[in-house]
């Protein structure tokens, strides 16, 4: 009994190493594969709306399902070595754990606000929200970053994380709501008009909805937030090689 006790502290600590210690030699390795994961899985989400690749469903299924099954184990490992367990499953990053696969449990059964494909879709993106932990964890590795340098080398990715967060996101509700329009017949077309519209608007299809006009006043003003999100980097990084000045200690 007490030699199963121990390997069982030995599992647990191992998780805990892998998912909450930030230094440890686990952590990082950990975080690459869930970082992979959920950028993989995303990509396949996104690739099966296009008809072209109707032929690789059966890859995209065997994605779903290997991304379903990574996270449901991180899922039960967190709930397992977390010490305030509820905290956990309400808080804001056990809710976010637990909606990057509940959507795929749903699918398997008969529900009826599931029957559009287009919708099952939308919800699986949900794991969008994933891309938060990855930042999260990445600010978290850097949190030593001593010179004006390394913070311009985080904020760029910020930046970068945050426009391809938005695009994504924007672009799939335009693909649920824009279903009559033949330029939002598929979320990389419909990518592709969110990005027309950050960058000014040329050459954007317009919605054929009042809903998707909204969205797309939404996507504009996000649009000017990381604009000037830009040009503070842009700032930053021009007086760090200009005066090469330093983050003060």
């Amino acid at each position: 009994m007490k030699h199963k006790n121990t390997i069982v502290n030995r599992i647990k600590l191992g998780l805990e190493l892998a998912l909450l210690h930030h230094g440890s030699r686990m952590f990082g390795p950990t975080q690459f594969l869930l970082s992979t994961a959920t950028i993989i899985s995303i990509a396949s989400i996104i690739l099966e709306t296009v008809q072209e690749f109707t032929a690789f469903s059966e890859w995209f299924m065997v994605i779903e399902w290997t991304a379903a099954g990574i996270f449901t184990l991180e899922y039960l490992a967190r709930l397992w070595i977390e010490s305030k367990k509820m905290g956990y499953v309400f808080g804001f990053w056990g809710i976010a754990d637990l909606l990057s696969i509940l959507p795929t449990f749903l699918g398997l059964g008969n529900w009826t606000f599931l029957k559009s494909v287009r919708t099952l879709r939308m919800l699986r993106l949900l794991r969008m929200i994933r891309l938060a932990k990855i930042s999260r964890s990445y600010l978290q590795s850097h949190d030593q970053a001593n010179t004006q340098g390394d913070m311009n080398k985080i904020n760029v990715s910020i930046y970068f994380l945050a426009l391809t967060s938005v695009t994504i996101v924007f672009g799939s509700i335009l693909y649920g709501v824009e279903q009559a329009n033949g330029a939002y017949a598929n979320i990389p077309l419909a990518m592709l008009q969110v990005a027309r519209v950050l960058v000014g608007g040329v050459g954007f299809a317009p919605t054929s909805s009042v809903f998707g006009e909204v969205i797309i006043l939404l996507i504009r003003f996000v649009g000017l937030a990381l604009f000037g999100f830009l040009v503070s980097i842009i700032g930053g990084i021009l007086n760090h090689w200009l005066l090469g000045t330093e983050k003060s200690k």
